[in-house]
């Protein structure tokens, strides 16, 4: 029998299972209502209410979100961005986290260890687009340097995690 516990919570907090069944079906469809999950996972609708619940309570369910297609939406562009500063100062990471946040185009923003210091992701309807996101970029205080990276073709996208 599968089971875990995260002390990262503030208490201990126990996956069993049945709880991995869960987290495994609400991943592929966000959607299912609890009487489908029920029945799935072998539970009648209350105990199994109650576990969805403990989950999103603890933290371990963060949400739902609907998966957009970007190209769908006409972001033709995917762009891998690394940004390097010249000081390694508080003040300005945190001015230049402040801007990230507020940047629509920006999917994800990573501090990380090695020869630059942030890794982002970032979409855009196209090129020029991307251009006038690189201006805005660089005149963050202190950002010295960026490298793009261009996605061609996109071979895997996944928002899921394996428990177990």
């Amino acid at each position: 029998m599968f089971y875990a516990c995260n002390s990262i919570f503030e208490y201990d907090f126990c996956v069993d299972s049945l709880d991995r069944q869960i987290l495994d079906l609400l991943q592929d469809k966000g959607r299912l209502s609890v009487s489908d999950l029920a029945e799935r996972v072998g539970l009648s609708e209350a105990p199994t209410w109650r576990r969805v619940k403990r989950l999103e309570d603890s933290g371990v369910i963060a949400g739902y979100h609907a998966r957009l297609d970007r190209k769908a939406l006409s972001l033709s562009v995917f762009a891998i961005v690394s940004v390097r500063f010249s000081i390694h100062d508080l003040t300005m990471a945190e001015t230049f986290e402040a801007a990230i946040r507020d940047l629509k185009c920006v999917q994800s923003c990573h501090n990380v260890t090695g020869d630059v210091d942030y890794i982002l992701t970032v979409v855009s309807k196209d090129l020029e687009v991307y251009e006038q996101f690189t201006r805005l970029l660089r005149g963050i205080p202190g950002v010295t340097s960026i490298q793009t990276h261009l996605s061609l073709r996109e071979v895997k996208s996944s928002n899921r995690i394996e428990i177990g």
